[in-house]
């Protein structure tokens, strides 16, 4: 081909696309100034999101028990064990000598009886929680499985663990009566020198050589974790709520439980001071290397949904009290759908309704100046899920329509 006929031939071409386009933009029916180009848009999905307060905690026995001393009847001899010593129920604590054998035993005998009356009233408790966890509504009726509400669920799982923490109790008071009765054996078989156990698990924390009340204190060997919350933030946090946990020492992350959260400030109230108020997270993992005095980072959620449907705030338009995002609509034109939202979190916004699975939203409305409720839009071309045998059932003035169209809309 010489030069003069591929002059011609490529001015000839110039001259044809340019009247193309004139042609489409001048014509009355034109859709060229009318459609809007969409370049990011996305299926509303459903997810989770969750508020998190973080805050700074500390490692700490879950509990602490007290041990004490009465020297009317009796004079202190020695301690059998020393601070730091890890003991079980049932371990030796200190001796005492007996100076008045019969009003000692009256004594024993009047707290055993005390402590059989507190079993009583705890059983009776625990058979008033058994009745109400066998009233739930059960898993299956008559062979065909019924959902169960989640609040049922979980009322079950918190009268379980209310009742296996009062059979835990009755445990520790029955090896208390077991102590009191071992040392009125001592004194009826004339013994001077008695022996006081103890009834718990733990670690000694405290001796007072002094022989101050408490004489001993007793660390509990499971431990939860502690935080201070501000004036601000205590009445956003609950007994219940979920907590994680995450530290140096273990580089995993723990799911926790908020059990306390205090009414009162830690420190008397001060005008010229702020108050801080104690909470405590207890671990579901036992297992875990923290011990007390361990700090760790935690975060307490105090909302969270699951399930919801999600859009990036950026998709969401604020028209007065009304909120409002853009939807393409399967008849190749945008709606304006009025929504109620909910939970923010890191840029995502939950929505209440207003939108259904699947829907295509447009992902930066704002972006999109000449967007109007009911003008038709055009999408950036997707090559990969382009199919030769859907390009042949189009005849070639509509691909060639549609190709100028998307040129001329390119920004």
């Amino acid at each position: 081909m010489n030069k003069r006929t591929l002059f011609y031939t490529t001015l000839t071409l110039t001259l044809l696309f340019i009247g193309a386009n004139t042609y489409l933009i001048e014509k009355a029916d034109s859709k060229v100034d009318r459609e809007v180009r969409v370049a990011e848009w996305e299926p509303v999905n459903k997810g989770a999101l969750a508020k998190e307060m973080p805050k700074a905690g500390v490692v700490a026995s879950e509990e602490e028990n007290y041990i004490y001393f009465n020297d009317e009847f009796g004079s202190f001899k020695k301690f059998l064990v020393k601070e730091g010593d890890q003991i079980k129920s049932g371990s030796p604590l200190y001796e005492y000598e007996v100076t008045d054998q019969s009003q000692q035993k009256s004594v024993l005998e009047s707290e055993a009886d005390q402590l059989e009356d507190e079993i009583d009233s705890i059983e009776d408790n625990i058979s008033d929680l058994k009745r109400l966890e066998s009233s739930l509504p059960s898993g299956s009726t008559d062979d065909k499985e019924i959902p169960i509400d989640a609040s049922a669920l979980q009322s079950e799982y918190d009268l379980k663990k209310e009742i296996a923490a009062k059979e835990l109790e009755i445990d520790r008071l029955e090896s208390q009566i077991d102590n009191l009765e071992r040392q009125i054996k001592d004194i009826e078989s004339y013994e001077t020198t008695l022996t006081v156990q103890s009834s718990v698990d733990g670690t000694i924390k405290d001796l007072s050589h002094a022989i101050d009340n408490p004489l001993i204190t007793i660390a509990s060997q499971s431990t939860i974790v502690t935080t201070d919350l501000t004036e601000k933030e205590i009445v956003q946090v609950d007994e219940n709520m979920s907590a994680t946990v995450q530290s140096d020492i273990e580089k995993k992350t723990q799911k926790g439980l908020v059990t306390r959260v205090a009414t009162l400030p830690k420190n008397d109230p001060h005008i010229q001071t702020d108050s801080l108020y104690p909470v405590e997270i207890k671990l579901q993992d036992t297992k875990n290397e923290l011990l007390p005095g361990h700090h760790v980072f935690l975060s307490i959620i105090t909302e969270e949904v699951k399930g919801a449907f999600v859009v990036p705030v950026t998709a969401v338009e604020k028209d007065g009290e009304s909120k409002y995002i853009w939807i393409l609509t399967s008849k190749g034109t945008v709606e304006k759908r009025k929504v109620e939202t909910g939970l923010t979190v890191d840029g995502q916004q939950q929505i209440k309704s207003g939108v259904k699975a699947g829907e295509y939203y447009i992902v930066y409305p704002d972006e999109i100046p000449a967007l109007q409720k009911g003008v038709p839009f055009i999408t950036a071309l997707d090559w990969d899920k382009v199919k030769l045998r859907d390009l042949k059932k189009f005849d070639r003035p509509t691909i060639l329509e549609n190709l100028l169209l998307g040129i001329l809309e390119r920004k």
